[in-house]
């Protein structure tokens, strides 16, 4: 059955746009396209996108006020699209001013459907930014804001992103290379234990015991899974577990 959602396409490169296009119709997308910043915004007050992938380096109006702009009145979900040659320090511009992640050109398909679907999960569990709150913990997508204690985790790119997959996937079972496609863009190949020393940096920051955690969980041989607590009956005797 076709998806429901409509996703913008803002780039000045109109073979990018073809390939786009082409990519979200197989995948049941209705796709919305923009040949440069001005029309792209101009789209996302007309047609309300459920999510938007957008180029940053534009004439007249580049990417990073696009998604200014945009942050300043919705949270739909934004992918951010950058060219190999682009600074670290371009992208974390993006997604300081509100994007959700970045895919780098070129790219491999299944791994920008991949980030879509992510992404679009992200939406649908958190239209107020905020993805998962209980009474330790709180994660906001819109700020990129992890919140454990009353104190804000300082969690890198990647580990943000983990948590935010594994989250948004709950109570499923996200599998190690889905992680890794959510997480490593196409320039790596995929390794088991980058996902796993990964997300043994996040638990020491995210649980009280990392040895024993509280929410995120190992499935053998498989993947992780996040762990609601606010679905646990007598959750709150964990909290003084170490």
């Amino acid at each position: 059955m076709p998806n429901k959602e409509k996703i913008l396409v803002i780039d000045d490169s109109r073979e990018m746009l073809l390939v786009m296009k082409h990519l979200l119709l197989n995948h049941g997308y209705t796709p919305f396209l923009a040949e440069n910043g001005l029309a792209g915004l101009k789209m996302v007050e007309e047609n309300n996108p459920d999510l938007i992938v957008l180029d940053l380096n534009m004439p007249i109006v580049d990417g990073w006020e696009v998604c200014r702009q945009i942050r300043e009145k919705s949270v739909v979900p934004i992918i951010i699209l950058t060219a190999a040659h682009v600074t670290d320090e371009d992208t974390v511009r993006g997604l300081n001013l509100g994007a959700n992640d970045y895919v780098i050109k070129p790219f491999n398909q299944q791994v920008m459907i991949a980030r879509i679907r992510s992404a679009l999960r992200w939406s649908a569990k958190a239209p107020d930014g905020k993805l998962y709150e209980d009474d330790i913990l709180s994660i906001d997508v819109r700020k990129r804001e992890v919140i454990k204690n009353g104190e804000n985790l300082k969690l890198t790119k990647k580990e943000f992103a983990l948590l935010t997959a594994l989250v948004a996937e709950s109570p499923g079972i996200v599998e190690h290379e889905d992680l890794f496609a959510k997480v490593w863009d196409s320039s790596y190949t995929f390794d088991v234990n980058y996902v796993r020393i990964f997300v043994g940096h996040l638990r020491k920051k995210l649980e009280t015991d990392p040895a024993n955690p509280c929410y995120i969980h190992n499935e053998r041989g498989i993947g992780y899974r996040f762990e609601r607590r606010e679905e646990e009956e007598g959750a709150p005797d964990l909290l003084t577990s170490n």
